[in-house]
């Protein structure tokens, strides 16, 4: 790959840009550098707009940071100007990869989120259930996880993908000729020039193992995490693995969320034999390989996914986000001990963060957990009413109505009703 990318105009309009600015900026909070772009908003698009028709768009430095739930890991934010380009980017590839992805690819793609994730695995879990018995556990399960995945994408690897599908979408005339340049001139640039970056936080920089660091990896090879097309680039990348297992191994019953893949079968033997052809097609086409030692265990006993502990015939939260959502309160409150009145922000906060949860825990059979919660914090009570089936109610209706209802059903309302023989 020539490291660098000559100027090529990239057909677009203007509305198309301030199209992709209004998606870029939704649901997203307002920060300082996107207030910056926005405060002189027109004049940055039109900037933008020449510059893509122009061919010299390059990105801009993005700022670097460190978030540590669940796992640290190193984030890269983009310039939000950047931010459009990715989306423009994105928008045009998804048209011509999305028939090419299998439909048990999931994460960062419409419709397939964690949800449709773990519904569809214990879909898969109830149809080995369905089938006949070779043993007593009704079949087994392997989960696979890639060894620090954002690090090892080879991109003059994943360029080449990208290059052959924008081949194969022009001479079959879904793209025209300057279309399917301007994209591959984008992809270039963002795959092979060196962003420079603003690390925020020096100290919390220095948390982070020295291999999960981008500036650490292998020459060639890395995908910053923290944006719209390095999201996508890795879906292309394990498209890949997806048809091999698909339609190789034709493995009947699997699923990848990420890099993070679920097989079922009927026996060990059969799943450690697609384990090692995996891993061998990793290691040969894609340069990767497994995080640790592959996790093989009968279905009977639940498969820890996404946050859920997912069985055939119901789920539980896992035990790692319950800790998680207990040393968040904890840490809420010990943080506000201190007022004898709290203002209308940190109860907004706290009404945000429990939120979150209950919108997690409403997708699993947890009534008696949120009651739970509540009973190890008492204190709850003070801004909350819970309700018998585990729904939410704030003590604040006045200000409780200034949100959106719709936001609140789908966030605070459960959708999953406890079982009476249901434990935790």
């Amino acid at each position: 790959m020539n490291p660098s990318s000559p100027p090529v105009a990239v057909p677009i309009s203007l509305a198309a840009c301030h199209a992709a600015w209004r998606r870029a900026r939704r649901g997203k909070k307002p920060s300082a550098n996107r207030l910056g772009c926005e405060a002189l908003w027109l004049d940055r698009l039109m900037d933008l707009h020449t510059a893509l028709s122009s061919g010299h768009w390059q990105p801009a430095r993005t700022v670097s940071f460190v978030v540590t739930h669940p796992k640290t890991r190193e984030i890269h934010a983009p310039d939000f100007a950047d931010r459009k380009v990715y989306r423009i980017l994105v928008e045009r590839l998804e048209k011509l990869f999305e028939p090419a992805f299998i439909h048990d690819s999931y994460a960062n793609r419409m419709g397939n989120g964690s949800h449709a994730a773990v519904a569809r695995l214990q879909s898969f879990m109830r149809q080995r259930e369905n089938m006949p018995r070779q043993s007593p556990a009704c079949g087994w399960y392997l989960q696979l996880d890639i060894h620090n995945y954002f690090n090892s994408i080879h991109r003059p690897t994943l360029y080449a993908m990208l290059c052959q599908r924008l081949e194969q979408a022009q001479a079959r005339g879904q793209l025209p000729a300057a279309h399917a340049l301007a994209l591959r001139s984008l992809c270039h640039k963002l795959l092979w020039h060196k962003v420079p970056e603003r690390v925020c936080d020096p100290a919390s920089s220095a948390q982070v193992p020295p291999h999960k660091r981008l500036c650490n990896a292998a020459p060639g090879c890395g995908l910053p995490m923290g944006n719209l097309s390095s999201q996508f680039f890795a879906d292309v990348y394990l498209n890949a693995l997806d048809q091999f297992v698909k339609h190789t191994l034709k493995v009947p019953h699997c699923l990848r969320y990420v890099d993070d893949f679920v097989l079922l079968g009927s026996s060990p033997a059969q799943l450690q034999g697609w384990q090692a052809q995996i891993e061998q097609f990793l290691g040969q086409t894609l340069g990767l390989k497994v995080q640790h030692a592959p996790l093989v265990q009968p279905c009977s006993q639940g498969i820890d996914f996404l946050g859920y502990r997912v069985f055939a015939q119901h789920r539980r939260v896992s035990p790692r986000v319950v800790r998680h959502c207990q040393a968040k309160l904890a840490q809420w409150r010990q943080g506000h001990l201190r007022f004898d009145a709290l203002r209308s922000a940190d109860v907004a906060k706290l009404e945000a963060l429990l939120g979150s949860y209950w919108g997690h825990f409403a997708h699993a059979n947890s009534v008696r957990l949120r009651h739970l919660v509540f009973e190890r914090n008492p204190w709850l009570g003070d801004h909350f009413t819970l309700l018998a089936d585990g729904g939410l109610q704030p003590n604040q209706p006045a200000r409780w109505h200034l949100l959106r209802r719709r936001a609140v059903r789908q966030i605070l309302k459960p959708t999953f009703v406890k079982d009476p023989g249901e434990s935790e």
